[in-house]
């Protein structure tokens, strides 16, 4: 009895970190970009389905082609690089020609038009995935089999999962040292407190801004490249990430790095305890969370910019 207890226990905190996980990479690119553009762009959570099915048709393409034929150790190096740099990359990309095109007019408008604006960016993105993913499920589950699972106490579980996590978490040191020690990361959080400034001292201000911009859709990308291993991506995930991210952003606080990971552990440990107790509860959980954060502090657990 103990023994099944404590299985379940850790079961439940390894989902909630890996939810953590992919929760920090969609909600810190969001907090980063409103952060220095102040721009609330609906339409970043649909980077991350976006990345997710670029990496199933890259891992489908690369097992057609190769097989089990590169070894574990080869075909492990190509399955991390597809979904740790081809995916970010390119969707990436895809943003920086779309941020350019379709964002960048947004731009100083006010929040009500930016939101109406991007949710419909949102929804055409989606309409755009479904008619070349189609409308069933996709998956790609053959990295999260290479890897396979270690045993617990009455099961088992993906090391996939646990990948997830330590990348998560390198990735979460490697911005905070690039906001804190780096020169280019000092010049970015004095942009979000005083843009104008900054741009008196003879910074390209508007080159920053796209580096932030393609840095949060490569997060976001990264997060749905490896959340698709152990899970499966259908049209109309977007809308709900929609809600998670906005949910990173009201609890750590806008444009808060220290903000986004507390959040993210938060949420992430809330929906796993949800989802095994009370499963039918598990989303109107975080409302409740969100509502009670924003009526003790309103700016977030780590904001200093009013909501």
């Amino acid at each position: 009895m103990v023994q099944q207890l404590i299985s379940e226990q850790l079961v439940i905190l390894l989902n909630g970190l890996s939810g953590a996980a992919t929760l920090f990479l969609l909600g810190t690119g969001l907090s980063l970009i409103y952060g220095m553009l102040n721009f609330l762009n609906l339409a970043h959570a649909a980077f991350l389905p976006l990345g997710a099915y670029l990496a199933a048709s890259l891992v489908h393409a690369t097992v057609g082609a190769v097989g089990g034929s590169l070894g574990f150790v080869g075909l492990f190096v190509v399955f991390l690089v597809l979904i740790l740099v081809v995916v970010p990359a390119v969707v990436s990309a895809i943003g920086l020609v779309m941020e350019r095109t379709a964002f960048k007019p947004l731009y100083g408008l006010e929040d009500d038009y930016q939101l109406l604006a991007t949710f419909g960016i949102i929804l055409m993105m989606e309409d755009a995935m479904k008619y070349i993913w189609g409308g069933e499920p996709v998956s790609a589950t053959a990295p999260s089999n290479l890897l396979g699972t270690f045993s617990l106490p009455g099961g088992t579980y993906p090391w996939w999962s646990v990948l997830t996590i330590l990348v998560t978490a390198l990735v979460a040191g490697t911005l905070y040292y690039f906001f804190e020690e780096t020169r280019l990361g000092k010049i970015t959080l004095a942009m979000a407190e005083d843009e104008e400034a900054v741009s008196f001292a003879g910074i390209d201000t508007r080159s920053i801004h796209l580096k932030v911009f393609v840095i949060g859709i490569a997060l976001a990308a990264l997060g749905g490249a490896l959340y698709l291993p152990t899970a499966s991506m259908t049209t109309g995930l977007a809308l709900e990430f929609v809600i998670l991210a906005f949910a990173v952003l009201v609890i750590g606080g806008l444009g808060s790095l220290k903000g986004a990971i507390a959040a993210s552990l938060i949420i992430g440990m809330v929906q796993a305890y949800g989802a095994y107790y009370v499963p039918i509860l598990e989303l109107a959980l975080v409302f409740l969370l969100m509502a009670v954060i924003m009526l003790i502090k309103p700016t977030g657990l780590f904001g200093e910019i009013e909501a």
